[in-house]
Formats: C-alpha cells, structure tokens, sequence
C-alpha cells in the first residue's frame, strides 16, 4: 500500500507494482465491484483476473487465457468477460469459474466474431454489447 489522503476529495492510496505475482499487474484493464465490496480487476497481459477488497488487499484470482480486456458485474452477480484476442465472451461466478460463453474469434463482417473483444456492457434487459477495437464496431446480443 502507498499514500493516503484526506476525504476532501484528494488522492488517498494506490498499491501494486508492474509484475506476475499476487497484487501486482501488467496492464491492469477494467474493473467491477461486486455486492460486498471485492474489487475485481482484469491483468490483461497476466491472464487473470485478481480480487482485491476495498483497502488493497489481495483476495484471489482467476486465469483468463486471451488477455481479459472488459469487464462487468450483473445484478445477479455474475461477471461479464470479454477475453480479447480468443474473441470469448465469458459468464463468470465470483470464483471465476465459466458458467457461460459465447465464442468466437475473427476478422471481417462475420457476425459473432471478434478481432479484439474489448469491451463488454450488459443491459437491464439482459442485452450484451461488445466493442470490438479490431473489427471497429459493436456486436449486441439478445436472449432467444
């Protein structure tokens, strides 16, 4: 842990260091909180995802092949990956582990497919939006 700061809105801490050990990242990408306050932050050239709590303490984390880019947490408390180069769109529980997917790497028009998926955003109606930073565009999906 580093500095800390007043609450009048001035810098109050950070912590990590470039690296592959636990709390330490090489290219730290996005980030979500879950309903008890864990931070959830995807390492993108590290593959994972590390859990932290509110203060920086490290909790866990989870291997992502395809440098994880974007995240987000659902209301049901589920996390949303996007895994960038694999072109995977992932459903996670809070461990980490897959409960879902929607696969497909590629270039071009080919729906469905992604050069980079790179950012991910979920609806209130359960819509799935995906930016694709290769592909230059946004992919929406919707529940059958």
């Amino acid at each position: 842990m580093r500095d800390q700061v007043r609450p009048d809105g001035n810098f109050i801490k950070s912590w990590g260091s470039n690296g592959k050990g636990p709390g330490e990242f090489d290219l730290p990408h996005s980030l979500v909180f879950d309903a008890q306050g864990l931070l959830y932050i995807a390492d993108r050239k590290n593959e994972r995802i590390q859990v932290f709590d509110a203060d920086g303490n490290y909790v866990s984390e989870s291997q992502h092949p395809g440098a994880p880019c974007g995240l987000f947490m659902g209301d049901d408390q589920h996390i949303w990956l996007a895994a960038g180069h694999t072109g995977q769109i992932m459903k996670l529980d809070l461990k980490g582990t897959v409960v879902g997917m929607i696969s497909g790497a590629g270039q071009g028009k080919t729906l469905g497919k992604y050069g980079e998926a790179h950012y991910i955003a979920v609806s209130p109606r359960d819509e799935i939006f995906v930016a694709d930073t290769l592909n230059w565009r946004i992919q929406k999906y919707v529940r059958e």
